[in-house]
């Protein structure tokens, strides 16, 4: 890894420019000098995917002279391409990994002005998102839901990393369906443990708690922020929220009816939460969860809803002037980070997705920032507490 990072700094410098400069690592070969450039982080997006072009403007020939070739590197001398799709690719921010994956689409564009060359690569959790998970078996029973996620993302080589002790809880039974991708089987199971599931900059994935890390320093409207805006809205959002029983009794009197609402309260299992900040009169009602002792999970379900929501219709989004913190740190997802609103209102918010851009117009990176609320993962009902059986005895 040292000889990577002394090849980034003997090509690219020393200097503060260089730790604003894009490069890909392909086949051990460095690429630079990309003109415009674009990555996308999210703990919500897997794969983490990057976009980067290469442009020279060049006069019209005539058909006798001979086209050079602009790419230099990127061809060798017997002219074949260097670059392949499904090739291995790093790509960096001066001597700092962002993505480890694999080169998706190579698109190289020829006009009598015009050579443009472009690269699409995704991290290596693509092969998690697209490719079913292979087992022997569709029930498991009493194992780890560490090391289950690990079993799961083991076909692509991809490790899953536990940060501060996140997700390693025991699952007494989980079914998969033999159907099911690797991502859809791993996202259940770190719901099951109560954890966010992304990626992460060496290729791997990890297990983690919400805002589990912290930035160096914040967002300042006016300092590092060049833009900012603001959302706060009610749309989604309910006054209460309550679960109620999925039973075949029915209600036989119409609304209106005096005992109506005795009724309804017959089949409320008790589990509500309340948004305080909706004002009128707006209910959900969402279904309990069967098996569930003493409505435990159904009652954490409800504060979920509300708190999820709240989280997700209140936001803010900052155009940066930097790509890095002032100790010199990229902004990373799932990083907690100060933020000054104009108004000098201060609150400290999750970072939920990263847009690297470098082009004509500088280095900027726009974050997507939220209550961490609204990243917390749904509470479940172990599968061992929702078969017939125990659901019975619950009963």
């Amino acid at each position: 890894m040292s000889g990577i990072i002394d090849q980034i700094e003997q090509i690219l410098g020393y200097d503060e420019d260089a730790q604003k400069t894009a490069s890909v690592l392909i086949n051990g070969r460095l690429l630079t000098g990309w003109t415009d450039v674009t990555v996308r982080c999210g703990v919500d997006l897997m794969p983490w995917v990057a976009d980067l072009g290469m442009t020279e403007y060049q006069p019209a020939k005539s058909a006798s002279e001979s086209n050079e070739n602009w790419l230099g590197d990127l061809n060798n001398p017997a002219g074949v391409p260097l670059v392949n799709e499904g090739d291995v690719a790093e790509v960096r921010i001066g001597t700092d990994l962002l993505i480890t994956g694999y080169v998706v689409t190579v698109v190289e564009a020829v006009s009598p002005e015009r050579h443009e060359f472009r690269l699409q690569i995704a991290s290596k959790s693509m092969d998690l998102v697209d490719c079913s998970a292979e087992f022997s078996t569709y029930q498991m029973n009493s194992t780890n839901a560490l090391a289950l996620a690990k079993r799961v993302a083991k076909f692509a080589e991809i490790d899953v990393v536990q940060i501060n002790g996140a997700g390693n809880i025991d699952l007494q039974q989980f079914s998969v369906i033999l159907t099911e991708t690797a991502y859809e089987i791993i996202e259940r199971v770190a719901r099951l443990a109560g954890v966010l599931f992304y990626d992460l900059p060496d290729g791997n994935v990890a297990f983690a708690a919400v805002g589990s890390q912290r930035m160096a320093s914040g967002l300042i409207y006016g300092e590092n922020v060049e833009q900012m805006t603001t959302v706060r809205s009610t749309a989604g959002r309910f006054s209460s929220i309550t679960a109620v029983l999925m039973t075949t009794a029915l209600l036989f009197s119409e609304p209106g009816d005096a005992d109506y609402i005795g009724q309804m309260d017959a089949v409320t299992s008790g589990a509500v939460a309340e948004d305080p900040g909706i004002v009128r009169t707006r209910p959900l009602l969402i279904p309990a969860e069967l098996g569930d002792q003493d409505y435990a999970v159904t009652t954490k379900r409800v504060q979920w809803e509300v708190a999820r929501r709240y989280g997700r219709a209140n936001t803010v989004t900052v155009t940066c002037d930097s790509w890095r913190d002032t100790s010199g740190n990229l902004w990373a997802v799932n990083h907690m980070a100060p933020v000054r609103l104009k108004s000098g209102e201060e609150m400290d918010l999750v970072i939920a997705e990263i847009v690297f851009r470098q082009g004509e117009d500088g280095t900027r990176a726009d974050l997507v920032l939220i209550p961490p609320e609204g990243l917390m993962p749904e509470p479940l009902l172990l599968p061992a507490l929702s078969n017939e059986g125990i659901q019975a005895i619950n009963s």
